[in-house]
């Protein structure tokens, strides 16, 4: 007898294999890839804040809707001014894999980081560094510090770090708790940039303009006003001249004779 199912088995079952062989290095990549730095064997991978899983081939979401609104550039100043110490201490929880904090404490994959804010860039003791790094030079500033933990291979390409922490705010908290590694006095945040002018200053201005404004309409109504009372005047002048009369009796007499008519 024939199976008359068979054929929906049969697509079935290559559907199956299909998902299998295209799926499990997907799945694979997802539990057991890794992140971290130094290009040590347990953590050669790179961690990347935009690709949280992992995954080979990484998935982009086209979202449609209203135009899209580019958001405003915040400064290092200002954002460390608003950072938080205690943020950044469990924002490192992924740097402690390779680094140690505390002061005295041995190197790893990656060197000792207590004091690093403010030190010579690759001159921790008993730590050997990459060429490219070495030849950065100048000490780790919170600028220098920033756009390494940005991207750190494009910052110094070569070096065997291998991190990228994309969001700015999470930056400024790990540079924060790095300044309070120090028996000394913190090397100071730089100063944040100056505030945009406020609404209410240039509203100001726009009702000064207006102000001005006015005020010239004004006197260009005084002037013609004043134009107008001359012109009265030299008629008034010219009726007198004609009558004999001044202008202000025949005016009375106009006003007495036509209260007159309007009492009868």
């Amino acid at each position: 007898m024939k199976d008359e199912l068979f054929f929906n088995k049969f697509a079935a079952a290559g559907l199956s294999v299909a998902l299998m062989f295209f799926g499990l290095p997907i799945l694979v990549n997802v539990f057991y890839g890794g992140g971290g730095h130094h290009g040590s064997a347990a953590h050669d991978g790179e961690h990347d804040e935009s690709n949280p899983l992992g995954l080979a081939y990484p998935i982009e979401f086209t979202l449609e809707g209203g135009p899209a609104v580019a958001e405003a550039e915040v400064d290092l100043g200002t954002l460390l001014a608003n950072a938080s110490a205690a943020a950044g201490e469990r924002g490192i929880a992924i740097c402690q894999a390779c680094h140690t904090f505390e002061q005295g404490g041995a190197n790893g994959t990656g060197p000792n980081l207590w004091g690093v804010v403010g030190a010579d860039v690759a001159s921790h003791a008993g730590f050997s560094y990459t060429g490219a790094l070495s030849g950065l030079g100048g000490t780790w500033t919170y600028e220098k510090l920033d756009a390494y933990l940005e991207n750190s291979q494009a910052y110094v390409p070569g070096t065997q770090m291998a991190q990228r922490i994309g969001r700015e705010e999470k930056r400024a908290d790990i540079l924060a708790y790095l300044a309070t590694l120090t028996s000394g006095e913190p090397v100071p945040f730089p100063e944040p940039a100056p505030a945009a002018e406020p609404a209410e200053e240039m509203a100001e201005a726009e009702g000064a303009d207006i102000t001005v404004e006015d005020t010239a309409s004004e006197e260009t109504m005084t002037e013609s006003g004043q134009e107008a009372l001359e012109e009265a005047g030299q008629l008034a002048d010219e009726a007198e001249a004609e009558t004999g009369e001044p202008a202000d009796d025949a005016t009375q007499s106009d006003g007495e004779t036509n209260q007159g008519e309007i009492q009868e």
